[in-house]
């Protein structure tokens, strides 16, 4: 069963098809992400560690390629999806992720869309929200892109790694690869969260001491 399921993949990899249908679904994750791309990218990765095939360069090209222009395409439908946005609860995790990108934007629009390309919904939110307030459309490309070709490099080369180091059984360094990436992704985001915590702590200490200032004569 296992001897199987190693060759089915093997094949739905090495197709000439694998690249477009790669690409195709970077753009859609970017659009609707109901299918978080990352675990493509990583599943490819580890194959192509184990087994050399696909080629980890064009796969990392096509990824990048794929979601500058989903992020970009997002970018510009703004104004219309917001009211999507506008209509999230906010007590459900998708609410949750709003709010994220609300407080985050407002700290460093610039750090959020790096870090929210590491977080399905929450870099969706962004995308649309960035958009629909006419955010500089050339600052949010440079950043997108930084972001994706982190994000995309990130990806492939954890998934690079599992199937590399568990050559013998590709099943299981695609596993490891797809557990060390969503690894890798909380801790991006815990890293984030704890450097604006600590920049909000200054920005208060530093209120406070001017509140305490007495005034000038």
């Amino acid at each position: 069963m296992t001897d199987q399921i190693v060759t089915w993949v093997e094949t739905l990899l090495t197709l000439p098809v694998f690249y477009p249908v790669l690409a195709l679904l970077v753009i859609l994750d970017s659009l609707l992400p109901l299918i978080p791309s990352e675990a493509v990218l990583t599943l490819a990765g580890s194959w192509s560690g184990a087994r050399g095939v696909p080629d980890l360069f064009t796969v990392i090209q096509i990824a990048v390629a794929a979601a500058i222009i989903g992020d970009n395409v997002c970018y510009f439908l703004g104004t219309r999806l917001i009211r999507v946005v506008e209509r999230v609860p906010d007590d459900s995790t998708r609410g949750r992720a709003v709010s994220w990108v609300r407080l985050n934007i407002r700290r460093s629009a610039g750090t959020t869309i790096i870090v929210a390309r590491f977080i399905p919904w929450a870099r969706w939110f962004m995308t649309i929200m960035l958009g629909s307030v006419r955010y500089p459309w050339r600052w949010f490309f440079l950043y997108d892109t930084i972001g994706v070709i982190i994000w995309a490099v990130q990806a492939t080369l954890i998934g690079y790694l599992g199937g590399w180091v568990f050559s013998d059984y590709p099943l299981i360094g695609m596993a490891v690869g797809i557990t060390l990436g969503t690894v890798v992704g909380l801790m991006i985001q815990r890293v984030q969260q704890h450097i604006f915590r600590k920049q909000a702590r200054k920005e208060a200490r530093k209120e406070a001491e001017n509140q305490q200032r007495p005034p000038s004569p």
